[in-house]
């Protein structure tokens, strides 16, 4: 799967190559996390929590990027804790599939908490990532294109966010002539869509930006901040490399 996206943007084979390497390591780690995958019925059919591969382009600082995540349903890790930038050593019989990923990667790559997309319901866990370079004239044109305004950025929002649990708490706000729509996602978590901008806070006061087309992108971390807060671990995780990070501006 990985190997057909990225050839259908005209990633360079020495790019395929290793994005296809690092997406096999990802996805061997998930044979680790099998306890919590939900099986219902005589034939035993997995319902819920199975691995799932994403893929999505996004906009990072001032170039494009194909970014790669591998969902499970553990919030944890085999060994116990999060994966260091040192990985195994070389006599290990396991656990080097992280380090190949940081250095095939060149480091941008990480781990947060989150939500499953498929099954007949949404199951917590965690979701490993790496991202490659794109070019800007590979990139789709109507993506390039595409112009939302902020209401309607707004409501898309709002369906990915219901689509993956979290539409009990879900409040929205905004008219289309005023150029500005807020979502209130839950107490202590609000969106601001803008004209030119995705903005939000994380509970550490930080303020963190997207641009209006990175939807897929701006979904995923607000449902990582969510099982953060639920988790109790509101300021563990990084924002991802790319992401636009300060003070909002007027």
């Amino acid at each position: 799967m990985f190997r057909e996206a990225a050839s259908g943007l005209g990633l360079p084979d020495d790019l395929i190559y290793d994005g296809t390497t690092m997406a096999s390591e990802l996805a061997a780690n998930t044979l680790y996390a099998q306890e919590n995958v939900q099986f219902e019925g005589a034939a035993r059919a997995p319902v819920a929590g199975i691995p799932e591969l994403w893929l999505y382009l996004r906009r990072a600082a001032d170039r494009w990027e194909l970014v790669c995540k591998v969902f499970d349903s553990l919030a944890g890790w085999k060994c116990g804790s999060p994966p260091g930038q040192e990985g195994a050593p070389a006599y290990a019989g396991g656990g080097r599939g992280l380090q190949i990923v940081a250095g095939l990667s060149g480091g941008r790559w990480g781990h947060h908490l989150s939500r499953s997309r498929l099954g007949d319901w949404r199951v917590p866990g965690k979701a490993v990532w790496f991202s490659q370079p794109v070019h800007a004239k590979c990139v789709p044109a109507r993506l390039q294109r595409a112009r939302p305004n902020p209401c309607q950025v707004s409501r898309w929002l709002e369906l990915m966010l219901a689509d993956r649990g979290l539409g009990a708490s879900l409040l929205r706000a905004g008219e289309a002539d005023v150029g500005i729509s807020v979502l209130s996602v839950r107490r202590g978590l609000t969106v601001w869509c803008l004209p030119n901008t995705i903005m939000w806070r994380t509970g550490t006061g930080v303020y963190e930006q997207r641009v209006l087309t990175d939807l897929e992108d701006t979904a995923e971390r607000i449902v990582s901040l969510c099982e953060q807060l639920d988790s109790g671990q509101a300021a563990a995780v990084d924002p991802e490399p790319g992401a636009l990070v300060g003070a909002p501006r007027t």
